[in-house]
Parts: C-alpha cells; sequence; structure tokens
C-alpha cells in the first residue's frame, strides 16, 4: 500500500516510541524489555505502521539492527510527539489531583464584590491554591446575562428564579440613605411617600427594577436629578445634600459619615445566590467551586 496526502496518518504511541527504542538497542527483544511490551507486539506494531505507509523503517537483514532514513525520519518527529504526550498527560494529571484549572465568577457589584466573594474566594484559594479565579463584575443583568451566555461558570446575583441552580448566600434589603442634616435622618423608617417629592438618586448598580417596585407599592414615582453606578458616589452626593437614595444594604462601606441609613417600609428584602446553569460544568475546577460554596456559612 503506498501512502498518499488523502490518506490519514495515524501513527500508534506504541510505534514511535518503539522505534525510538529500535535506534538505540538495535534489538526488538532489548526494545521489547525497555518498553514492557511482548517482542511480537513490538515487531507488530511497527509493522503495522509500515503497512500503513508502504514503507520500511529498519533493516530487518543487520545485526544490530539499524533504521532507514525514513525511520531515522520518524523517529526525529517521535521524540517530540513524545514530549508533547507527556506534557499533556502532566497537565491532565495536574487537572486530575486539583492541581490546575480555571473558575470565571460573575458578580452583580458591590454587594458581592465587598461583602461576599472575598471570603469565599480567600477560603476557596486556601484550599486549592492551584485553581485560577477570576471575576467579571456587571451590573445584574449584566451578570446573568454573562451566564446565561456561557461567559462565566457561575455568578453571585439576585435570585435568578427558575432554570438555574442556585444556593442561598445571603439575604440582602433596600435602605434609604438620608443626608444627617436633612428632617428625615430621624425617622425610624422610610415610606414611599416620603421620598416622592424630594430629589432622589437613582442607582444603576443593579437595584434600580426592585427600587421603581418599591415606590410603586404606593403608586408614587421618585423625583429622579441624578442617576449613578457607584456606591461610593451614590453616598458623596447624598452627603453633599443632592438628593435621597436606595441601595442595597451590602453595597454599603462599613464607615461612613454625614449619611444616615434608614430601613423602608415595607421592607424590600431578596435573597443573594450564587448561580449556575443546569448543565455539566465547563471543567472539573468549576464543578470544584461548587461543590464548595455550601461550606462557607454567609447567610444573614
Amino acid at each position: 500500500m503506498i501512502y498518499s496526502h488523502s490518506m490519514v496518518f495515524d501513527p500508534s504511541l506504541t510505534a514511535l516510541r518503539a522505534l525510538k527504542s529500535l535506534e538505540k538497542t538495535g534489538s526488538v527483544s532489548r526494545t521489547a524489555q525497555e518498553l514492557g511490551l511482548t517482542q511480537s507486539a513490538v515487531s507488530r506494531s511497527i509493522a503495522t505502521l509500515e503497512k500503513a505507509v508502504g514503507l520500511r523503517f529498519f533493516r530487518r537483514d543487520s545485526r544490530p539492527l539499524e533504521l532507514t532514513e525514513e525511520g531515522k525520519i520518524v523517529v526525529s518527529h517521535a521524540n517530540e510527539i513524545d514530549k508533547s504526550v507527556i506534557a499533556l498527560g502532566e497537565r491532565l494529571d495536574a487537572f486530575r489531583r486539583n492541581k490546575a484549572g480555571s473558575v470565571r465568577i460573575g458578580s452583580f457589584g458591590a454587594s458581592a464584590s465587598t461583602h461576599l466573594l472575598p471570603e469565599l474566594l480567600q477560603g476557596f484559594s486556601k484550599r486549592y491554591p492551584n485553581i485560577a479565579l477570576s471575576i467579571q463584575e456587571d451590573p445584574d443583568q449584566g451578570a446573568l446575562l454573562a451566564l446565561k451566555e456561557n461567559r462565566v461558570d457561575v455568578a453571585v446575583i439576585r435570585d435568578p428564579g427558575d432554570g438555574f441552580d442556585s444556593i442561598t448566600l445571603v439575604t440582602d434589603r433596600l435602605v434609604a440613605l438620608i443626608p444627617e442634616e436633612d428632617e428625615l435622618a430621624s425617622s425610624a423608617k422610610i415610606s414611599p411617600l416620603m421620598l416622592s417629592d424630594r430629589p432622589f438618586i437613582f442607582s444603576l448598580g443593579g437595584s434600580g427594577p426592585a427600587i421603581l417596585k418599591w415606590f410603586d407599592r404606593e403608586g408614587v414615582e421618585p423625583l429622579i436629578s441624578h442617576r449613578i453606578h457607584q456606591t461610593y458616589s451614590i453616598l458623596s452626593m447624598v452627603k453633599a445634600g443632592f438628593g435621597n437614595a436606595i441601595v442595597s444594604s451590602l453595597s454599603i462601606p462599613e464607615k461612613i459619615e454625614g449619611v444616615k441609613i434608614i430601613p423602608l417600609s415595607p421592607a424590600s428584602d431578596f435573597r443573594v445566590v450564587i448561580a449556575r446553569k443546569p448543565l455539566e460544568p465547563r471543567s472539573k475546577a468549576a464543578g470544584i467551586f461548587w461543590d464548595y460554596v455550601p461550606r462557607l456559612n454567609l447567610r444573614s
């Protein structure tokens, strides 16, 4: 049979390694011993490759056995192939032993990135130091879209409802931010009517739909004067007296000045979950990360 470019060249590793050893030992028996095979297995693997391409790879009439020119060409490539296969095996073994891999994590903003993810990532990295973790932060709907489009393996988001696997991390709530000098700052709770006729700083960080729904409960709309993404910026604007605001409690830094944090009435609580699509994980590392989450105790 003559080998042609239209054929698939598919040499076995046994044949390639046998030819490498044969070049060194000059003996089928010593090659078999070196590879831990029978002599017939060595001869058969080389003969099968020779038949597939229509060429001879060693001279059978010489002692010790010598490779033909074509055989030496095979061995020159076999060395690189063998190195590549060994490297591949080592990489896969690292994945198997949890010594490699990556997890892509979506986060819906300050609530997750500031209060939830640091403890989760720190504990996981201590247990699996060789698994790389990366965070992609988006507004709530952006984080959910990234999860749907498989751009992240898991996402820390508001409860997405049916269609996803989810683990509750914490229950968060919306709270009002009022300047300390404002007359509302002494209120025990804040209602939609109390804010409806005052300048309002609207959060674009992900709580927007929930905020509008809260106002709508009493049939009023906020008097939006500013629209801002970052909680720090919202706090600065509220402190400066540019309006009141509503944000999630977990997005607020530990130390703030000049701003009162007041509960809402009616309360607006929501679950923050870590979610994934109900499919086979993209990688073993992603599955390990998911299984690790229930070990934490983050719920409020």
